[in-house]
C-alpha cells in the first residue's frame, strides 16, 4: 500500500504525444503591483481585501523569516495561513471544498470581491490563490509576487507589527 493509499505498480504507461501551444496572453492578469497595493491601502473608497498567506508569527511581526528586511506585514491585511488548505494530517492534498470554504469565509467576501493575496515571496500566495480560484471560484483574485520581501526592502512603505522587534547585529 502506498503512502496515500495506492497500490505501487510496474506497468508501463501508453503516452500519447500531443502538441500544446502557450497563448501570447493570460486567460486572465493575476498579478498586482506594489504601487497598486499600496494605492489600495490608502484609498478610502477601495472595499479589496489583503489577504496575508504566512504563518502567524511572520504576520505578527515576531519572525524575521531571511530575504526580508524586517518583520512585519502590509497595514489593513487580514491573515489566513495557506497551510490551512491542506490536510497535513493524513493525504498531504487540498482539504474538501467544504472545508476550505469555512476557512475562507472567515474573510467575509463575496465570490466576486478583490482579494490581494501576498505571503514572503510569493510561493505560498500563489498557492492560496490557487485555492481561491480554482478550488473555490473567486473571480477578482490578484497575487501581490513581491510579497513581504518586496515590500519590507521600501523604507517609504508602511507597515504594522503586534510587537516591536529588534533586528540582530
Amino acid at each position: 500500500m502506498g503512502v496515500y493509499g495506492g497500490k505501487p505498480s510496474i506497468e508501463v504507461t501508453d503516452v500519447i504525444p500531443d502538441t500544446f501551444s502557450f497563448s501570447d496572453k493570460p486567460d486572465k492578469f493575476i498579478l498586482i503591483e506594489k504601487e497598486q497595493v499600496l494605492k489600495l491601502i490608502h484609498s478610502e473608497s477601495s472595499k479589496a481585501i489583503l489577504l496575508d498567506a504566512r504563518s502567524a508569527e511572520e504576520y505578527k511581526g515576531h519572525q524575521h523569516k531571511d530575504g526580508a528586511k524586517k518583520a512585519g506585514r502590509i497595514p489593513k491585511s487580514v491573515h489566513i495561513d495557506w497551510a490551512e488548505a491542506v490536510d497535513y494530517g493524513n493525504t498531504f492534498t487540498f482539504k474538501p471544498v467544504e472545508e476550505l470554504e469555512k476557512i475562507y469565509n472567515r474573510l467575509g467576501a463575496l465570490k466576486e470581491d478583490t482579494i490581494v493575496v501576498y505571503c514572503h515571496s510569493g510561493v505560498r500566495s500563489s498557492h492560496t490563490t490557487f485555492v481561491l480560484t480554482q478550488l473555490l471560484d473567486y473571480k477578482n483574485v490578484l497575487n501581490y509576487d513581491g510579497s513581504w520581501v518586496e515590500w519590507s526592502y521600501d523604507d517609504l512603505l508602511p507597515f504594522e507589527t503586534d510587537t516591536q522587534y529588534v533586528e540582530k547585529k
